[in-house]
């Protein structure tokens, strides 16, 4: 008896402890940035959307070679609540951003991290890096390079279902 009990105590206790120490959905870090149109977008922003925060930059070229897929999921999703937020690190000038995103019509806001603080914020260090954000700003899954979209796509259906 005391062979089968021990093992099965072990095994509660085991089970217990994982359920209270399992990782928990975290917030996403406090950031607060202008959009390009001069439009203040923070954590606020992030409620009751589902939430895709790319970092990239114009120069990088697997960001470049991303961001078409992007700007499709944004297109297949407008008018749910899901939105893209394109955060450019200042590996490049201003103004080569703002060139990017006027001349292909990016149809998501986008923002330039003049000191890379909140890319720091995120732990960004490769680029292109996605964090995948819920409904109720916690910070879902990152994505380091470029994420495969036919998954993504089945991780923001079931985001917005819920």
């Amino acid at each position: 008896m005391k062979k089968v009990l021990f093992p099965l105590v072990a095994l509660i206790v085991a089970a217990l402890l994982a359920v209270v120490l399992w990782p928990k959905n975290h917030p996403a870090p406090t950031f607060s940035l202008q959009s390009l149109e001069g439009k203040t977008i923070s954590n606020a922003d992030l409620q009751g959307k589902v939430t895709l925060i790319n970092f990239w930059y114009p120069s990088c070229p697997g960001c470049v070679s991303e961001m078409p897929k992007l700007v499709k999921t944004a297109q297949d999703y407008a008018g749910k609540d899901f939105q893209i937020l394109a955060i450019s690190q200042p590996f490049d000038p201003l103004d080569s951003v703002k060139n990017y995103a006027a001349s292909r019509a990016l149809p998501f806001q986008v923002m330039y991290d003049e000191d890379g603080s909140v890319g720091k914020a995120f732990g960004t260090q490769v680029y292109p890096t996605s964090v995948f954000v819920n409904k109720r700003g916690e910070v879902l899954k990152t994505f380091v390079g470029e994420p495969d979209f036919a998954k993504l796509y089945e991780e923001i259906d079931r985001e917005l279902a819920k």
